[in-house]
């Protein structure tokens, strides 16, 4: 097998941003939205940590207990000699502290940031969706930073066709109230890549000058409704846009 060939082999779903590994050196890159962050998380910090050599994992909100990881929690990593060994772990997974059994609670802007300073690069999670697909955002939820550099925007591909009823939409009174529309309102892809791409949706917590990302995730078990939303999205955006699955193993752009 090419070395190339051999190199790149690894790179999958880091190719929602980068071309090559070396690109990711020195970049700070959010989550957003629903239908697969925090599977996107482990995944990419596993991917990149093959290339970086400090690769930090963790989140501004609050996170259910990865299988893929061990967790670390920033008070041990406040403490400066032990960060050597720490770093070590490579993705080093750093959440703010445990909330309950099954519940990680994220960090602060400030922790996140000296958590950037101290890394070759790091993902975060910046929202949470209560495992939906879609969601609605208030105005308490956490901005993707302006110290970052890239966001990657996640949809599950099921929400395409949902109603606007809880079942696939966190936060559905929310969302009618402010996209006037009503519980038995069926979600076409015009409409999801309307809020995914419209200030007043999505990217009013993404910083301008932040790079941003489409991910439509589930097109193994949706595929039909995968491609028509990336394609719907990519007639009202310019942005990166990829529709695949990260249980499967797949992704493919969209233009």
């Amino acid at each position: 097998m090419p070395a190339e060939f051999r190199l790149y082999s690894w790179m999958k779903f880091s190719k929602l941003l980068f071309e090559t590994p070396s690109q990711a050196y020195d970049t700070c890159i959010g989550i957003l939205g629903g239908g697969g962050k925090t599977a996107l998380l482990h995944t990419l910090g596993d991917e990149l940590a093959k290339y970086h050599a400090k690769v930090i994992l963790s989140s501004l909100t609050k996170s259910g207990v990865s299988a893929t990881h061990k967790v670390h929690f920033y008070p041990e990593f406040e403490v400066e000699e032990n960060q050597p060994a720490l770093l070590e772990n490579n993705p080093l997974y750093i959440m703010g502290a445990v909330e309950h059994a099954e519940k990680l609670l994220g960090l602060s802007e400030t922790e996140l940031r000296s958590l950037d300073h101290a890394s070759d690069l790091i993902i975060f999670e910046c929202d949470g969706a209560r495992k939906k697909p879609f969601k609605a955002h208030q105005p308490f939820d956490p901005m993707i930073p302006d110290f970052a550099s890239h966001a990657i925007i996640v949809v599950g591909a099921d929400a395409v066709g949902a109603k606007v009823d809880g079942k696939l939409v966190h936060r559905p009174e929310l969302f009618r109230e402010l996209w006037e529309v009503n519980a038995n309102y069926e979600l076409e892809p015009a409409f999801i890549a309307k809020v995914l791409t419209s200030k007043y949706g999505y990217l009013q917590k993404v910083p301008s000058g932040v790079e941003v990302a489409y991910f439509v995730n589930k097109a193994d078990h949706f595929p039909q409704e995968a491609l028509k939303l990336a394609q719907a999205i990519a007639r009202v955006s310019n942005s990166s846009i990829y529709q695949g699955s990260l249980e499967a193993g797949f992704l493919n752009q969209v233009h």
